[in-house]
């Protein structure tokens, strides 16, 4: 089995190809725990003000080999998460955050 970040890297760029507008792809260790964690900016991405977390399992048939939790912002969204007026749910740590 690949490792949760190998997985992340794949599931992301799949992301990327369905979604030509996704602008930036941020992966987030889960401190421990076997998930796979991704916030997407994209353009198509409507503006609700809030930051809602989608959760999936795992899909081996499909290539996902963890289960997964994916925030989608639109550039507005990721604007106000970085000036702190909006925020990520708790251990999601822009810091440890890696650009995929």
């Amino acid at each position: 089995m690949r490792s949760i970040r190998d997985n992340a890297m794949e599931l992301a760029q799949a992301h990327r190809h369905a979604d030509p507008a996704t602008r930036l792809i941020k992966f987030f260790p889960a401190n421990g725990a076997e998930e796979i964690r991704l916030l997407e900016v994209s353009e198509a991405a409507p503006t609700t003000g809030e930051v809602l977390p989608f959760r999936f399992g795992p899909d081996p048939a499909h290539g996902v080999d963890y289960p997964s939790t994916v925030i989608l912002l639109s550039p507005r969204e990721w604007q106000r998460i970085q000036s702190r007026e909006l925020e990520l749910p708790p251990g999601w740590n822009i810091a440890s955050a890696e650009d995929f």
